[in-house]
């Protein structure tokens, strides 16, 4: 009996020893992300306001290349690399933010360039992408997409799907080409949460349906909420850096999720309970066979219009949530994923907790 609890007792202590190296907070927003230049591109879009809209669709689109269901290979969802290749235009241009509100990408019928303004003078600079299927044979000089023999497939259909965008140059031409944005009340923000988020490595995930959505007083929920959470944020940044558990996960999800690797996402839903936690969007496991795409994970909070006010889920519930999911789950959490599925639906399935 002393044998079995001496042996119980140094395995919490080995289990504690594991979770408190992999605990160890982010000492600074370095720590936290620490990509420099894509770090540059995401503050100079945040303090001029910019706000990105990247459909569903856009977000699960991987490049692959295919010879059946047994030799295949698909390559990392491309929205994050193909915007940061955008965003360097105005790191040597940055006037180039006068001129749009929100920069758009998603699929089209041919690559095109286009800047939009909706009914309320919202300038959306809009980047259509086409995909497209290639086929071939197999050759003896083809790389294969699997760890099959050559031999087994030479002369057998192979299928790469591709995507052609619009040039930067074309894009910076037409920006310099467009008029520049109008004041719109919809986007009359403080910037000061944006750039808190891009100095981790995230943008809010923003939608146009979002920004339309008025209160009864005339005034409009996204920014409401924005200049609620600039407001929180100053707060926020005075914790010590051992007492944000919004910066562990940022730093956690940047690290481990395979959609995050270069910029992750800050969600806001409508929710009557005001539910904060860590989301994960995704299709169904079946269609993520077939197409390669891999799940979303995400920090979020949530508000509501209540009697014609807005409620909203505060950063400091959502920091003692990501707190609670430490703890409950850290020893699950908080190791690195072990199989490139786990990257695929990193923290699946969430964690969530209500107001």
């Amino acid at each position: 009996m002393a044998v079995l609890r001496f042996s119980l007792f140094a395995f919490f202590i080995f289990l504690a020893a594991c979770v408190s190296d992999d605990l160890r907070m982010p000492s600074s927003v370095s720590e936290v992300y620490s990509n420099s230049q894509m770090k540059q591109s995401l503050v100079s879009a945040a303090q001029n306001k910019i706000l990105f809209y990247l459909p569903t669709e856009t977000l699960n689109e991987v490049e692959k290349t295919e010879i059946d269901y047994r030799c295949r290979h698909f390559e990392t969802p491309f929205w994050a690399s193909k915007l940061s290749v955008y965003l360097n235009i105005f790191r040597s241009k940055p006037e180039l933010y006068s001129k749009i509100h929100v920069i758009e990408m998603k699929k089209g019928d041919a690559p095109s360039i286009e800047i939009q303004k909706d009914m309320d003078q919202v300038s959306v600079l809009k980047i259509q992408y086409v995909k497209s299927e290639s086929r071939g044979k197999v050759v003896r000089a083809t790389n294969l997409p699997c760890q099959g023999t050559l031999a087994e497939y030479v002369g057998r259909d192979i299928v790469k799907t591709e995507f052609e965008f619009p040039t930067t140059a074309e894009v910076q031409t037409a920006l310099e080409n467009s008029t520049d944005k109008k004041d719109v009340a919809r986007f009359n923000f403080s910037p000061d949460f944006l750039t808190y988020l891009a100095e981790r490595g995230a943008l809010f995930k923003f939608t146009h349906e979002l920004s339309f959505e008025k209160l009864p007083n005339g005034k409009f929920v996204m920014a409401q909420l924005l200049n609620q959470y600039a407001s929180e944020i100053k707060t926020m940044n005075q914790l010590p850096m051992n007492q944000s558990h919004l910066n562990l996960w940022l730093k956690k999800i940047n690290e481990n999720s395979k959609q995050a690797e270069l910029i992750q996402f800050f969600g806001v839903e409508n929710d009557e309970q005001l539910r904060t936690g860590i989301k994960i969007d995704g299709e169904k496991e079946i269609s993520k066979k077939n197409s390669g795409s891999v799940d979303l994970t995400y920090v979020f909070t949530s508000y509501h219009v209540q009697s014609d006010q807005l409620e909203l889920a505060s950063l400091e519930n959502l920091n003692k949530c990501l707190q609670k999911m430490t703890i409950e789950k850290g020893s699950v959490f908080l190791r690195r994923p072990s199989s490139e599925s786990e990257k695929d639906s990193y923290l699946s399935p969430g964690f969530v907790c209500e107001k």
